[in-house]
């Protein structure tokens, strides 16, 4: 048995600004985890608003479902040749891919629960030759869970401490927490917004994709009623388990709040980045009560106003970010697929039923063979 075996994470999330790929080491003994490359590929502003208009239900159409299935794993596969040409590596010496692939749909409630991602497996796992694991949400629903959030399996592997309690509040469209005791046990949940609604307020009224450092938000007010109205949201006090999305938390339901109110824009921000820094705080405080430190991961890390909100409603509890850990706030999620495919291409259970609310312990997601001889 090789003293190691070499992955591939591919992620991408509600935010749709880019594909993240990263090159993971997992040591077959000992388990440990080095991080050998990584590469973001920039979402085309065409396909971009493509999965805007069919993850928003502006489109249902299933002949341009198929072929936004179709162009995904396109670009999926070009990101992940990039970086395998960077690297210098050749297809026989990667195991296999972890692809999440984007989100269309994520409805865990209801008699019949369901989740869809895209990025057609079959035509990545062909068009890099490499085998391809994928599809991960849907057992653990099948099994009784949210699906989501997967990555506490991931954050429980690098970031558990002997001494104390850790959250882990990966800051993505929305926002999750995972809270690792030093026993081991472990519970997350996703507590609302990070950026999905800050990103689509900016891009409406300023036409960028994000708001760099929360410059924007920065300079304006924060509106005391149009936050109550945001916080009102019945979601906000549901029991965990529990995940969401821009399925709810979109411009729309935005709209819906704003309504009656004359407000400028740049307050507007100012009070969604507010609305992101109470709803976590107020998760913590409720869930986990005894941390002493918070570790951030996700894009939303760059956001520097959103870090000086949450240590004001987080007094007592250290916030350090992944990078602190080894890894860059930017690739935990891509990482954390790479170390899921490993799980389930040994015959593993990847999700952990005390987040995602699921009967059991499944082993998650569909294997894709590629061609190349491992």
């Amino acid at each position: 048995m090789p003293a190691s075996e070499t992955y591939i994470g591919l992620m991408t999330g509600t935010s749709v600004d880019s594909i993240d790929v990263v090159v993971l080491d997992i040591g077959t003994d000992n388990l440990s985890l080095t991080l050998k490359g990584s590469l973001s590929y920039p979402i085309p502003q065409g396909l971009r608003k493509d999965i805007f208009d069919i993850s928003h239900g502006n489109n249902d159409d299933l002949h341009a479902v198929a072929l936004l299935n179709n162009t995904l794993a396109d670009h999926f596969a070009t990101t992940i040749n990039q970086l395998l040409e960077k690297m210098s590596l050749d297809v026989n010496q990667i195991k296999a891919i972890g692809s999440h692939g984007q989100t269309i749909r994520h409805h865990p409630s209801g008699a019949s629960p369901y989740t869809i991602q895209l990025g057609n497996p079959h035509r990545l796992a062909e068009l890099t030759d490499i085998t391809t694991v994928a599809d991960f949400r849907q057992r653990d629903i099948a099994a009784g869970g949210q699906g989501a959030p997967l990555a506490p399996a991931f954050h429980q592997k690098i970031f558990l401490q002997a001494d104390e309690t850790v959250i882990v509040l990966n800051l993505g469209g929305i926002a999750n927490i995972s809270i690792i005791k030093p026993d081991g046990s472990i519970s997350g949940l996703d507590t609302g917004p990070a950026n999905t609604l800050m990103d689509g307020w900016i891009s409406t009224n300023l036409d960028k994709h994000y708001d760099a450092e929360g410059t924007w938000a920065a300079t304006g007010k924060l509106h005391d009623l149009l936050l109550d109205r945001l916080l009102s949201e019945p979601w906000l006090v549901k029991k965990p388990p529990k995940s969401t999305g821009p399925e709810l938390f979109n411009l729309e339901w935005l709209n819906k709040k704003l309504h009656g109110l004359d407000i400028p824009a740049v307050d507007v921000q100012r009070t969604l980045c507010e609305f992101t820094a109470v709803t976590v705080s107020q998760a913590i405080q409720q869930y986990a009560g005894d941390a002493t430190k918070l570790i951030l991961c996700g894009g939303g890390t760059k956001n520097t106003f959103l870090r000086n909100r949450l240590a004001t409603h987080l007094p007592d509890i250290k916030i350090q970010t992944s990078s602190e850990y080894g890894i860059d706030p930017e690739w935990i999620e891509a990482a954390a697929f790479a170390w899921l495919a490993y799980l389930t291409m040994h015959n593993l259970p990847g999700n952990i039923p005390s987040v995602t609310g699921a009967n059991h312990p499944v082993i998650l997601g569909a294997i894709y063979p590629g061609h190349s001889k491992k």
